[in-house]
């Protein structure tokens, strides 16, 4: 009798090959397509957060730009034209400054531009061409500086006189209020100077009249109004600013010219702001826009921008130039109408496995309050 043998049924080797390599190919699929999510995730999310970070900034640069002249500055002239500063054969004006250093771009203070006839002068608009510093291999950045008056202080209310010594000026508030007042949104009387929070501070920039910028050196102080004066304040202007406008020494372009004069003049106080780029003290690498504000600590706006480049619309005569990177000889940044921002580069914080993300803006943006030049066009040979 033959016996029948019962087959133990399973895999081959050939067989248990074909499933692992069969395994490897789906499970290799798998990895890969998570890899793409995750890299596609993180590429999206890197340019949401530089979108974020770049909308941000030119929301702060439109902004100031677009003030540039503003509030009482056409009054005083200085929207319409520039203010000389003192020029002294040494010891240049210089920008921009916190309260302890001009030294924020590049390592060194700036030089306020010459006028035609070669004054160091202080604009609404003051463009810095190539005076920024380089992010890499690349051309020096631009910096950009913005004037206008602070509408938060009526301080174009009072009247001003100085001394003999051309450091001190006292502000009297008379009555009734000059024609000069004008009275922020919901500030029914002006304002005290010494008021801790919208008073004036050492650092603040106070144009007078037509022909004068001085820095405020210390705190403000009272005195008692003469007259029909309600309110009184001292203020120092003392040749001790960091930034040498206060130079009382010199003839033009300070308040020596009003020195111990028997008559009053108005003034306001002016916001000078400065954008640039610089490189972050925390790691040393990573570049970042910086806003400065008068005499006040530069804030940073955004991180990771790597380029920030200006030109500029000017009218001449009646004549509109475009897309000026510098301003040629004869032309005075009292003619620019238009603040086009070339490149504001932003890349994301890190490189990835293909290189950085990048985004560059570029717009154009009205100086609204210099834009009559377009109406009533003035001349080169008037700077």
């Amino acid at each position: 009798m033959r016996r029948a043998h019962k087959l133990n049924g399973g895999f081959s080797l050939l067989e248990l090959m074909i499933a692992a390599f069969i395994g490897l190919i789906v499970i290799g699929g798998a990895v890969s397509l998570f890899t793409q999510a995750m890299k596609g995730s993180w590429v999206t999310s890197e340019k949401s957060e530089m979108q974020q970070d770049v909308r941000a900034a030119s929301i702060l640069l439109q902004r100031d730009i677009s003030m540039a002249g503003a509030g009482a500055l056409g009054q005083q002239g200085l929207s319409n034209n520039g203010v000389g500063l003192p020029t002294p054969t040494s010891t240049k004006s210089i920008y921009p400054c916190g309260p302890l250093t001009c030294n924020y771009i590049s390592g060194a203070p700036v030089t306020y531009p010459l006028s035609p006839s070669g004054v160091p002068t202080f604009y609404s608009i003051i463009p810095g061409g190539g005076l920024g510093i380089k992010i890499g291999t690349a051309a020096p950045t631009d910096i950009l500086t913005i004037v206008s008056a602070d509408p938060t202080l009526a301080l174009n209310c009072y009247t001003a006189s100085i001394d003999s010594t051309g450091t001190i000026v006292t502000f009297q508030l008379p009555s009734p209020l000059p024609g000069t007042c004008v009275l922020p949104s919901n500030v029914t009387v002006p304002q005290a100077l010494n008021d801790p929070i919208v008073g004036l501070q050492a650092g603040d920039m106070v144009l007078f009249g037509t022909a004068a910028v001085a820095v405020v050196t210390s705190a403000v102080t009272t005195c008692t109004p003469t007259g029909t004066n309600t309110a009184c304040y001292t203020v120092d202007f003392a040749a001790t600013d960091i930034s040498h406008i206060n130079q009382p020494s010199i003839t033009t372009g300070s308040l020596h010219q009003f020195e111990g004069a028997s008559l009053t003049i108005s003034a306001v106080r002016v916001l000078t702001i400065t954008y640039y780029l610089d490189i972050s003290p925390s790691d040393g690498v990573t570049p970042r826009l910086m806003r400065i504000q008068n005499g006040k600590l530069p804030a940073p706006v955004a991180e990771n921008v790597v380029n920030l480049q200006f030109t500029y619309n000017v009218n001449n005569g009646g004549t509109i130039t475009a897309n000026l990177s510098t301003l040629p000889a004869g032309i005075s940044p009292a003619m620019i109408t238009q603040v086009n921002i070339a490149h504001l580069t932003i890349r994301s914080q890190l490189p990835g496995t293909v290189g950085y993300q990048g985004f560059d803006l570029q717009t154009s943006i009205s100086a609204r309050n210099l834009s009559a030049e377009q109406e009533y066009p003035i001349s080169g040979s008037a700077y």
